[in-house]
């Protein structure tokens, strides 16, 4: 092989070889991900930065020419730990790392970027360069915040409904180990229970007799006190009251007749109709018979 021969080869590997550089920087420049290349002095001057750099405000020439260094434009606040981390991985000889911090764009915007970093170094382990691939994660960041604030705010609610139902499990053990029922009524006709305390079996009756609605509460009150007691409650919700005090006489599952004490409290809503009665009812029967002679 003559030495023009050689020389045409040459140059034909040459010509492939910026070819498939030129390839490279094409899907680089098009692509969210930047390149730099470093050398291992303060602030890193660069030999080499794509084009795509753009997206942070910033030219290719302004980090060659020295102009700018990569240093000044990581964060204030995150300077130090990138210079730390840098250090030790170079002396540890570690031959990569992964890092996250806060950049200044070229019109002061404050953007997250991930680097990922490969250390180049000599026959010795000297390190001669950095080569970094730089991507902006903002968005990511953002998305992490607003799910982590999300889960966060989920965790609270969850503490807050479980010191609720814990408030509420001590309030019932408190209720179901008294004489005093619990009831929760809809503010219609004979009163549907939506919850009742356990200790209702004082009188006959499950909870789910109540709550399945196949006994409702004002059918259990004596036919003779009813209609007293219904007229007494709606002119009380009717006059704008908030309580509902009345002696009156219940039939318990087996039919003996109790005499109970009830006191309502009334909830409305926004415009003041009554919506549900929050009641307590204790049997007074014992109470209210009168001593022998």
């Amino acid at each position: 092989m003559g030495f023009n021969q050689v020389a045409e080869s040459d140059e034909l590997i040459l010509d492939e070889a910026l070819e498939r550089q030129r390839i490279l920087e094409t899907v680089i420049n098009n692509s969210p991900i930047m390149v730099f290349l470093w050398t291992p002095e303060e602030n890193w001057p660069a030999n080499y930065v794509s084009e795509n750099v753009t997206q942070l405000g910033y030219n290719a020439e302004d980090f060659l020419t020295g102009r700018i260094m990569y240093a000044n434009i990581v964060h204030s606040e995150d300077i130090n730990r990138v210079r730390k981390e840098l250090t030790k991985c170079c002396e540890s000889g570690k031959d990569d790392f992964v890092n996250r911090y806060r950049v200044l764009t070229g019109n002061g915007e404050i953007r997250w970027v991930e680097e990922k970093t490969f250390i180049q170094r000599d026959e010795r382990r000297n390190v001669v360069n950095f080569q970094a691939i730089i991507r902006d994660i903002t968005s990511e960041i953002k998305n992490e915040k607003a799910l982590h604030d999300a889960l966060e705010s989920q965790k609270a609610l969850m503490e807050k409904q479980k010191a609720l139902l814990d408030r509420q499990r001590a309030l019932e053990t408190v209720i179901n180990n008294s004489s005093i029922v619990g009831f929760l009524w809809k503010a219609e006709k004979y009163w549907p229970t939506l919850y009742v305390s356990e200790n209702v079996r004082q009188f006959g009756y499950t909870p789910e007799d109540f709550i399945s609605g196949r006994v409702l509460y004002g059918k259990i009150i004596h036919p003779e006190d009813l209609l007293l007691v219904e007229l007494e409650l709606e002119e009380n919700c009717e006059e704008g009251g908030k309580e509902f005090n009345r002696q009156y006489r219940i039939l318990t599952k087996s039919g003996e007749v109790r005499w109970v004490e009830e006191k309502t409290f009334i909830q409305r809503n926004q415009d003041g109709q009554a919506t549900n009665f929050q009641g307590l009812i204790e049997d007074i029967t014992e109470k209210l018979k009168k001593p022998e002679k």
